[in-house]
C-alpha cells in the first residue's frame, strides 16, 4: 500500500513481463548472468491497482528489444479511478499509426483516455 496524499494506492505484486520472472535480462545484452533492469532481478514488479495488460507491448513488457515505453516494462497499465474511454487515434492499440513500435501519443500508449 502507497499513501498519496490523502489516498492509499493498493499495488499487486506481478510477475516480471521483461524477464518473465526469471530476474535476468531476457536478451543477454551485457551477459546472460545480467539482472532484469525491470525487476533489478526480483522476478517480481509492484503494479498498482486496477490495472490491465499492456496494449502497446501485449504484456511481453519488451518492444522488439526494448523496455517497452507505456508500461515502463512491466507489462500491465495501472487503469484510473475515473471512468476511461477506448483511445480514438490508436483504437485501443497503443501504437502509435505512422511508426507502430512508438507508443501513441495521444494516450501514450495505453490504450484509453479519460471519459469526458
Amino acid at each position: 500500500m502507497i499513501e498519496a496524499g490523502a489516498k492509499r494506492i493498493a499495488m499487486s505484486d506481478m510477475k516480471c513481463s521483461f524477464c518473465k520472472g526469471t530476474g535476468k535480462d531476457p536478451f543477454g545484452v551485457l551477459s546472460w548472468l545480467s539482472t532484469c533492469c525491470v525487476c533489478n532481478g526480483k522476478g517480481v514488479v509492484d503494479v498498482p491497482s486496477p490495472y490491465k495488460v499492456c496494449p502497446h507491448c501485449a504484456g511481453t513488457g519488451a518492444v522488439k528489444t526494448l523496455t517497452c515505453t507505456a508500461c515502463m516494462g512491466k507489462g500491465y497499465v495501472s487503469l484510473p479511478a475515473t471512468p476511461v474511454i477506448k483511445c480514438p487515434e490508436c483504437r485501443g492499440s497503443g501504437d502509435a499509426s505512422s511508426i507502430p513500435s512508438l507508443p501513441c501519443i495521444k494516450c501514450h500508449g495505453r490504450g484509453f483516455i479519460l471519459a469526458g
